[in-house]
C-alpha cells in the first residue's frame, strides 16, 4: 500500500525539475517579451492572447505554496514510513538472531529432559518425612552409643588400673614368696 502511494506520488506530483523547467521556460518567454516589448496596443493583443493560457496555467498549476504544503505532506509521510519501518538490515539481524522452531523444539525437549529427570531424583514430602525421622533415630542411636562407648571406656579403664593393680599384687606375692 505505501509503495503504491509512492508510486502514484512520483505519477503525479509535479517535481522540482519540472518545476524548474517551468520556471525557466516563463523566465524566458518573459525575457523575450521584455526583449522586443511593443506597444501598448501590441501588448494589450498578446496580453489578450495570453490572458486565457495565463488562466489556464493558474488554473491547472499548482502554486509555490501548493506546492510547499504537498511537498511538506509528503515528506512528513516519507519521514514517518522511514521511522516505522524496518531496514533491511534490521530484518537481517532480526533473523540472524530468531530461533528456528526446530531450535525451540529441541531447547524444549532438552528442558523437559532435565524437568524430568529432576523429578525423578526428587524426594516427595512423604519420603521426605521417612528421611527426617530415619535421621533423628539415627541421631538417638548414635547418642546412646556414645554413651555407651563412654561407659565402656571407664570400665576399660578401671579394668586396666585394676589387672595393673593385679601385676603388682602378684608381682608382691611372688617376691614374698621367694624370699
Amino acid at each position: 500500500m505505501i509503495e503504491h502511494e509512492v508510486s502514484d506520488i512520483k505519477t503525479n506530483m509535479a517535481t522540482k525539475q519540472e518545476l524548474e523547467e517551468v520556471k525557466q521556460n516563463f523566465t524566458t518567454e518573459l525575457e523575450d517579451i521584455k526583449a522586443n516589448m511593443a506597444t501598448k496596443r501590441e501588448l494589450e493583443e498578446v496580453r489578450n492572447r495570453f490572458t486565457k493560457e495565463f488562466e489556464d496555467i493558474r488554473t491547472n498549476m499548482a502554486t509555490k505554496q501548493e506546492l510547499e504544503e504537498v511537498k511538506h505532506s509528503f515528506t512528513k509521510k516519507i519521514e514517518d514510513i522511514k521511522a516505522n519501518m524496518a531496514t533491511k538490515q534490521e530484518l537481517e539481524d532480526i533473523k540472524t538472531n530468531m530461533a528456528t522452531k526446530q531450535e525451540l523444539e529441541d531447547v524444549k525437549n532438552n528442558l523437559m529432559k532435565e524437568l524430568d529427570h529432576v523429578k525423578a531424583n526428587m524426594v516427595t514430602k512423604q519420603e521426605f518425612v521417612f528421611l527426617q525421622q530415619a535421621v533423628l533415630e539415627t541421631n538417638e542411636i548414635v547418642k546412646k552409643i556414645e554413651q555407651n562407648m563412654e561407659k565402656h571406656e571407664r570400665i576399660l579403664d578401671l579394668l586396666s588400673r585394676r589387672s595393673i593393680e593385679h601385676k603388682a599384687a602378684i608381682s608382691s606375692i611372688r617376691l614374698i614368696k621367694t624370699t
